[in-house]
């Protein structure tokens, strides 16, 4: 009987922890996918207006939407590739090769704008 009762117990304490981390589990995966979620929409600069320096981005021909959100993030343009990842992804963009003058300023939208349109090279100017 006591051994019956013990079992009893320590099957119902393991589905109470099993229980609090599935918990746990999903509200850190909610807290983490909000702000996700929240950064690709709040389409925010990394510095403010006025503070922003800016920075020559050259995209090679061929290379891929998550190499430029690469670079971008290595030049401190962006704070996440991924969030720019995305965000390419929901605007539809196409991203051309070429030499482009970015500001740190700038919002990954405004960034877009300019990576959409095909860049002169110096000998077509």
């Amino acid at each position: 009987m006591i051994r019956k009762a013990a079992g009893l117990i320590i099957s119902i304490s393991l589905q109470m922890i099993v229980c609090a981390l599935v918990v746990i589990f999903l509200y850190d995966a909610g807290v983490k996918g909000f702000a996700f979620g929240e950064s690709i929409f709040s389409n925010a600069a990394v510095s403010s207006p006025g503070n922003g320096r800016d920075m020559i981005v050259i995209i090679e021909k061929g290379a891929s939407d998550l190499d430029v959100a690469k670079l971008l993030e290595s030049k401190g343009l962006i704070e996440d590739y991924k969030v720019f990842l995305v965000q390419t992804v929901l605007y539809k963009a196409t991203l051309y090769p070429g030499t482009y003058t970015l500001n740190t300023s700038m919002t990954p939208e405004e960034m877009l704008d300019i990576l959409m349109q095909e860049s002169k090279t110096e000998e077509e100017k």
